[in-house]
C-alpha cells in the first residue's frame, strides 16, 4: 500500500493500526518448555553372586543401570526425536548385562566389560539419528538391533585384544513402550498380574532357544549340529563346540572356512527384540534380567515366584534369585557367576495404584513430632521411620562390638534382611483379620519388627523398649540425605505400612519402615 507523502501523520497511524494487530512482530512469543523429561518412574537395582576365584580377575558378568537416558543424551549433545514414541517428553531408561559365560569360545570379561562401557553411547548415537517422521517402535527396535552390529563390529575391527565374547540382556524404556534384545544363554522376563492376583510369567526370549532358532540358517550355511535335542552344540571346523549362535565378540568363530572354501559368520550378533505396551504398575509389576548361569538354573516362573516374595524391592529380590541360583550351580562350577537386574514398574506420578491404600496424615495426638521443611511450597515432609541396621566389614562404620561379633560379608548382611522381611509379611499373611489400612499394617508388624530388631539390628535404637524399638522418629528430606542418595531414593518411595528394600549407608545395611 501507497502512503501519501502529504498525508497527516495521525491519518498515516490510524491507515497502519489494523495492520499493525496482525503483524508478527506483535505476535505474543510461543512459550518455551524448558523443564527436562522425568526420569523413569521405576526402582531398580542388581546382585551379582560368585564369580573368578581370582580376585584379580574381573567380573565374567557386568551390568549397567542409566537410570535416565534423556540426561545422558543431554550431555553428549545428542538429540532424538520428539514426536512419535518419544512425543510427551517420554522419559527413558536403560537397564542391560552382558555376560561373558554366554560366549561361543572361552570365558573372559573383555567383551562384557567394553560393552558395559560403550553400548550406551552407541545407542543414544542410532536414536539420534531416526527421522522424526518414523520414530515408532520398529525404528527403535532397528536402531537396538543397529547396536549389536556396531558393538560387534568394533570389537572385531579396533580392538583385536578381545578375543572373547559375551551375551547381552538389554531393557529400554521408553515412556510407556519396553524394548528388550537378547543375546546368547540371557534371558528376559516379565511378571504379569493375572485377574487372580496370581503373578505369573511372561518370556521374552532367550536362553537356550536361540541356537534351536538358528537351526536353519547354521545348516543352509554348513554349520555342523552335534548332540540331541536339549543338549545340542554347533562345532567348529576346528572341532570346537559351542552352546550358542549369537553372542557379541568372539571373533574366532566370526569367520570360518566354509565346505565350498568361502568364509562365513558361523556365529551372529542379531539379538532377538521384542517390544511390550506396558499398561501400568498393576499389569506389569516388574521386569527381570538374567544371565546365562541364572536362566540355566530357575525357569521363568521361578524367576518370578521368587521376585515375587519381595514387592518393590528390587535389591532384595535380586540378592534372592542369585543366591538360589547360586546354590544350584554348587559343586558344578566354582567360578560361575549369577547375575539379576529387576526393575520394579512404579504406579504413574500423582496417580492412584489399586495395590495400595492412601497415604494417611500423622497420628493427630503427636503433631510436635513432625519437622517442617524448608522446601518451596512449604508443608511437612517428614517421615516417621523404624530400622533394623546390619553392619557388614566393607562399610565404613564397623560394628563397635567386632570383637563379640562375628564380621560378617556384605552378601551375609543382606541373606540377614531378606530373612527379616519375609518373616514379617509371613506374619502379616497369618493375622486373623486383614489390616484395612496402614496404621493396623503397622500395629501387625510391630512385634515382630521389634523382635528382630533387637535380636539383628546394631544401632542405638534397637535398645528402646516396647514398640519403639528401632524407631528413629520424625525424620527429614536432609536428614535423609544424610544418610546417603541410595538411603533417600529407597526410602523416600514409601508409604505409611510399607518396608523398604534394603538401603545402603556408610553405617551398613538398614531394612526400614515407614510408620507415619
Amino acid at each position: 500500500m501507497a502512503i501519501n507523502v502529504e498525508m497527516p501523520l495521525h491519518k498515516a497511524r490510524e491507515l497502519m493500526a489494523q495492520y499493525r494487530q496482525t503483524m508478527p512482530i506483535n505476535l505474543p512469543l510461543p512459550e518455551i518448555d524448558m523443564e527436562p523429561p522425568e526420569p523413569p518412574n521405576v526402582l531398580v537395582d542388581a546382585v551379582s553372586l560368585g564369580g573368578p576365584l581370582d580376585a584379580k580377575m574381573k567380573p565374567l558378568v557386568r551390568h549397567v543401570l542409566v537410570k535416565d537416558l534423556n540426561k545422558v543424551g543431554t550431555r553428549m549433545k545428542l538429540e532424538h526425536p520428539k514426536t512419535g514414541i518419544f512425543g510427551n517428553k517420554a522419559p527413558m531408561g536403560l537397564y542391560a548385562l552382558f555376560d561373558g559365560q554366554s560366549c561361543a569360545g572361552e570365558v573372559g570379561p573383555q567383551a562384557a566389560e567394553f560393552c558395559a562401557r560403550n553400548f550406551h553411547t552407541k545407542l543414544l548415537e542410532r536414536l539420534s539419528k531416526l527421522p522424526a517422521s518414523t520414530a515408532d517402535e520398529a525404528a527403535v527396535e532397528n536402531a537396538l538391533r543397529g547396536t549389536f552390529e556396531d558393538m560387534d563390529r568394533e570389537i572385531l575391527q579396533n580392538f583385536t585384544d578381545i578375543m572373547d565374547g559375551c551375551g547381552a540382556a538389554v531393557a529400554l524404556l521408553i515412556g510407556d513402550h519396553l524394548f528388550t534384545a537378547l543375546l546368547g544363554r540371557c534371558s528376559a522376563v516379565l511378571g504379569e498380574m493375572e485377574q487372580t492376583g496370581r503373578c505369573s510369567s511372561h518370556p521374552l526370549g532367550g536362553g537356550s532357544g536361540q541356537l534351536t532358532a538358528d537351526l536353519p540358517r547354521l545348516r543352509s550355511a554348513g554349520g555342523k549340529i552335534v548332540g540331541e535335542s536339549g543338549a545340542l552344540r554347533l562345532q567348529h571346523t576346528s572341532g570346537a563346540r559351542s552352546l550358542v549362535s549369537r553372542s557379541l565378540g568372539d571373533r574366532f568363530w566370526k569367520a570360518v572356512d566354509g565346505p565350498d572354501g568361502a568364509r562365513f559368520p558361523l556365529i551372529m550378533c542379531t539379538p532377538d527384540v521384542q517390544s511390550v505396551e506396558l499398561k501400568g504398575s498393576d499389569g506389569f509389576p516388574f521386569l527381570l534380567l538374567v544371565g546365562s548361569s541364572v536362566a540355566a538354573a530357575l525357569g521363568p516362573q521361578e524367576l518370578v515366584d521368587v521376585a515375587g516374595e519381595f514387592q518393590t524391592q528390587p535389591r532384595a529380590a535380586c540378592g534372592e534369585v542369585a543366591q538360589r541360583a547360586l546354590e544350584a550351580h554348587a559343586g558344578a562350577a566354582a567360578n560361575v557367576q549369577c547375575t539379576a537386574v529387576q526393575v520394579c514398574f512404579l504406579p504413574a506420578r500423582g496417580g492412584d495404584d489399586k495395590r495400595r491404600k492412601p497415604e494417611p496424615s500423622p497420628p493427630v495426638k503427636k503433631p510436635r513430632l513432625a519437622k517442617f521443611s524448608a522446601a518451596p511450597g512449604g508443608g511437612t515432609q517428614s517421615v516417621r521411620l523404624r530400622h533394623i541396621l546390619v553392619k557388614y566389614k566393607d562399610a565404613t562404620q564397623p560394628p563397635k562390638d567386632s570383637q563379640s561379633r562375628p564380621m560378617r560379608t556384605r552378601q551375609e548382611a543382606e541373606a540377614l534382611l531378606r530373612r527379616a522381611i519375609n518373616e514379617i509379611r509371613k506374619d502379616l499373611r497369618n493375622v486373623k483379620k486383614t489390616p484395612k489400612d496402614a496404621t493396623e499394617v503397622v500395629n501387625a508388624t510391630t512385634k515382630r519388627f521389634g523382635e528382630l530388631c533387637r535380636e539383628l539390628s546394631e544401632c542405638e535404637t534397637a535398645k528402646k523398649g516396647g514398640v519403639a524399638c528401632g524407631d528413629m522418629g520424625w525424620v527429614t528430606p536432609e536428614e535423609r540425605n544424610m544418610f546417603g542418595a541410595g538411603f533417600k531414593e529407597v526410602v523416600d518411595v514409601l508409604i505409611p505400612g510399607q518396608l523398604s528394600d534394603i538401603a545402603v549407608s556408610d553405617q551398613g545395611l538398614h531394612l526400614v519402615q515407614r510408620i507415619a
